[in-house]
C-alpha cells in the first residue's frame, strides 16, 4: 500500500471538485445542526447569514463523532469512510436546496457602493483559489498528511515513537482523512479557510468592513490559509467565543446560560486536543465563562460541568497518549510530545526555543519570512486604542494576558499570536470611531494601501500554484518548484521496490511511496546512551532497507556502519524550494543505500 501524496489523490481536477462537494456537505451538516439548536434555544434568530457559521459547526460535529470511534478503537477507519460517502450525498443536497441562498447573497453585492465591499470579495477569491491548490506546504508534507494517512487506515492516532512528529498528529488531521478516503486532497484546505467566512456575519456592518480587510490582508492569514494545518478554523472558533462571552452572555437566561456554557468548553476542550498552543486561549476563555457563570449564580452547575466536557473530551486523548506512550498528564500539559522519552524532551525543547521578537511582529526580518510577521498595519492599530477599547475590563484582560502569555512561553513563532490578534481586532472594530478621527482615517487609507501592495503579491501565489488544481501534468511542475523534497522523492520513488523500507534524512516523508521514517529523531538523541536503545531496536524491528541521504556533499554520520553498498547517486537530484520563490536554495544531490538493520543496535553503538 503506498504511502505518498500523488498516490492517495485523484487526478486533477476531480480532486479538487469532490473536495468542494465534501465542503458543501460538511456546510449542510453545520446548517441542519445551527438551526436545530438555534430553534430549541431562542438565542439567536436564524438570519441568511448565518449560512457562513454552518462549515465550522459541521467540522466539529463531524470530528468529535468520529473521534469518539477512535477513543473505542471501534472501526473507526470504515467510519471515516462512511462519513466521507454521506458528505458527498448532503453536498450535492445542499448545492441544490440551498442554490436560492448563495444565489441571493451574491446579488446583494449588485447594491452595494462601497468599494471596500469589492476589495474584501476580491481577497475572499484569491484565498478560496489559494485554499483549492495542491498542497505544498512543508509542515503538511511532512507529517500532517502521513499522519492522517495513519488515521484513515488505522483508526488511531499515532502509537509508535517514530517518525518523531507524527505524535504531533491529533484530531485535526481527521478532515485531512477524510478528504483522502476519497482521494479529495483540497478538502482540508477548503475547511480551514472556511473560518474566514465566519467572520462575515460578525464584521458585516459598513463600519467594520476595513476591520475584516484588516485580517483578510495579514501576512499570517495568507500562510493560514494556504495550507490544511489544522489551525486557522480553530483560531476563528476562539474569536466566536471571545465575541460571545464579551456581548451576548450576560442577555442569557438561565437555561440558555447553561446550554452556551456546555458548548463553549466542549468547543475550547476540543481546540486544546487539536493543537497545544490553543491550551492558553482554551484556559483564558475558560476562566472568563467560569467568570460570568459565578456571578449568574451559575458556579457549581459550570464546574460539574466542566469536569464532564472534560471527560468525554481530554481525558480519553491523555489516556491514550499514556497507554501508547505512558506519558503522565503533568507531561501533556507541558507539550504535546511524549517528553518522558528520551530525545523528545530536546526535540520538544527545540520547536519551543527563543521568544517572540516584537519587531518581527511589524515587520518581517527578511523578505523570505513576509509570511511570518502581522505587517506594519499593527502599528497603527495599537494607536487607535481608547477607552471603548477597553471599557469590557474582563474582555481587555483577557486579551493582555493571552499576549503576555504567548510572548513570554510560546516560542519564537508569530503565528501562535494570531487568536489575539483576532480578539484585538473585535475590540478595535467595536469601539466605534468618528470618521472625523484622525487616526481611523488613516488606518482606512492605509489598509487600501496594504491591500495593493498586497494582492498582487495573493495572485501571484493563485497563478503559480493554483492551475495544479486544474490540470495534473501543471501539477507535477508546481510541485517540483514549491514542494521541498519533491525532486528527491520522485527519483527515489523510481528506484526503489513498493515493498522497500525508508529511511530518510528529508522531512518531506509525505512524498516517498515507500513507508518512510525521518532521522530527524538524531537531533536530540545521543547514540552511545544506553536510552538511545528504543530507536535502534524500532529501527530494526521495522526492517528499514534503505536510506536516502542528500546534500552538496554526502554525510553518512551515524549510519557508516549500518550501510551495505550505494545502490543509486544523482547529481543535482534537487534544491531546496518553497512556495515563496525568495527561499530557494541551492541543489543537492541523491544517494540510495541498502540499510543492514541486521546489524542493529551495534552498528550504531560508537561514535563515526
Amino acid at each position: 500500500m503506498l504511502n505518498d501524496i500523488t498516490q492517495n489523490t485523484i487526478a486533477s481536477p476531480y480532486s479538487l471538485i469532490l473536495s468542494i462537494i465534501l465542503f458543501f456537505g460538511v456546510t449542510a451538516i453545520g446548517d441542519f445542526f445551527q438551526k436545530l439548536i438555534l430553534q430549541k434555544t431562542g438565542i439567536f434568530k436564524y438570519h441568511s447569514l448565518n449560512i457562513f457559521f454552518s462549515p465550522l459547526i459541521g467540522t466539529y460535529l463531524i470530528i468529535y463523532s468520529i473521534y469518539i470511534f477512535m477513543i473505542f478503537d471501534f472501526q473507526a477507519s470504515l467510519v471515516i469512510k462512511l462519513f466521507s460517502y454521506i458528505l458527498i450525498i448532503f453536498g450535492l443536497w445542499d448545492l441544490y436546496s440551498n442554490k436560492n441562498i448563495y444565489l441571493s447573497l451574491l446579488k446583494s453585492l449588485r447594491n452595494e457602493t462601497f468599494i471596500v465591499v469589492y476589495v474584501l470579495v476580491a481577497f475572499y477569491l484569491v484565498l478560496f483559489l489559494i485554499s483549492l491548490s495542491p498542497i505544498t506546504h512543508a509542515d503538511t508534507l511532512d507529517y500532517h498528511f502521513s499522519g492522517a494517512l495513519d488515521i484513515l487506515r488505522k483508526g488511531n492516532f499515532h502509537n509508535e515513537i517514530l517518525p518523531m512528529n507524527n505524535t504531533l498528529v491529533s484530531i485535526g488531521e481527521i478532515i485531512i482523512a477524510i478528504g483522502l478516503s476519497l482521494g479529495a486532497e483540497q478538502f482540508g484546505s477548503i475547511v480551514q479557510f472556511s473560518g474566514l467566512l465566519a467572520l462575515i456575519p460578525i464584521f458585516s456592518a459598513k463600519k467594520n468592513r476595513f476591520f475584516l480587510l484588516a485580517i483578510l490582508i495579514c501576512p499570517i492569514t495568507f500562510f493560514l490559509v494556504s495550507s490544511p494545518k489544522p489551525q486557522l478554523l480553530f483560531n476563528v472558533s476562539s474569536l466566536l467565543i471571545f465575541i460571545f462571552l464579551t456581548n451576548y452572555f450576560y442577555k442569557l437566561n438561565f437555561l440558555q446560560s447553561k446550554i452556551s456554557y456546555l458548548i463553549i468548553i466542549f468547543i475550547l476542550s476540543l481546540n486544546f486536543i487539536t493543537k497545544h498552543s490553543f491550551i492558553v486561549s482554551s484556559s483564558i476563555l475558560t476562566l472568563y465563562a467560569l467568570s460570568l457563570m459565578y456571578k449568574k449564580r451559575l458556579f457549581w452547575y459550570s464546574f460539574f460541568s466542566s469536569i464532564f466536557i472534560f471527560a468525554i473530551t481530554i481525558l480519553p486523548f491523555w489516556l491514550i497518549k499514556y497507554f501508547n506512550f505512558e506519558t503522565t498528564i503533568f507531561d501533556l500539559i507541558q507539550s504535546p510530545l511524549p517528553i518522558n522519552i528520551y530525545g523528545y524532551k530536546y526535540y520538544h525543547e527545540f520547536l519551543t526555543y527563543g521568544s517572540i521578537s516584537i519587531f518581527s511582529i511589524f515587520i518581517p526580518p527578511t523578505i523570505g519570512e513576509f509570511t511570518k510577521s502581522f505587517g506594519p498595519l499593527m502599528i497603527l492599530m495599537i494607536l487607535m486604542i481608547n477607552k471603548k477599547t477597553t471599557a469590557n475590563k474582563t474582555s481587555f484582560i483577557s486579551l493582555l494576558t493571552f499576549i503576555l502569555i504567548v510572548i513570554i512561553f510560546g516560542g519564537s513563532l508569530n503565528r501562535f499570536l494570531y487568536e489575539g490578534f483576532l480578539w484585538f481586532i473585535f475590540l478595535l472594530s467595536a469601539s466605534n470611531y468618528s470618521n472625523k478621527f484622525f487616526i481611523y482615517n488613516l488606518f482606512k487609507k492605509i489598509t487600501y494601501f496594504q491591500s495593493i501592495l498586497f494582492f498582487p503579491i495573493v495572485l501571484f501565489f493563485v497563478i503559480t500554484i493554483f492551475p495544479g488544481s486544474l490540470v495534473d501534468d501543471y501539477k507535477k511542475k508546481i510541485m517540483k518548484n514549491t514542494a521541498n523534497g519533491y525532486e528527491l522523492a520522485s527519483w527515489v520513488n523510481q528506484n526503489l521496490n513498493d515493498d522497500d523500507i525508508l529511511l530518510s534524512t528529508h522531512r518531506s516523508i509525505s512524498l516517498f511511496k515507500n513507508k518512510t521514517y525521518s532521522s530527524i529523531f538524531l537531533w536530540g538523541v545521543d547514540l552511545n546512551k544506553d536510552e538511545s536503545i528504543i530507536y535502534k531496536n524500532f529501527l530494526s524491528s521495522k526492517k528499514i532497507n534503505k536510506i536516502v541521504f542528500y546534500g552538496r556533499e554526502l554525510n553518512t554520520i551515524p549510519f557508516n556502519d549500518c550501510l551495505g553498498k550505494m545502490l543509486f547517486f544523482k547529481e543535482n537530484v534537487g534544491r531546496k524550494v518553497g512556495r515563496n520563490p525568495f527561499n530557494k536554495g541551492e541543489k543537492y544531490n541523491g544517494w540510495i543505500y541498502e540499510f543492514n538493520y541486521r546489524a542493529l543496535p551495534n552498528c550504531l553503538n560508537k561514535k563515526n
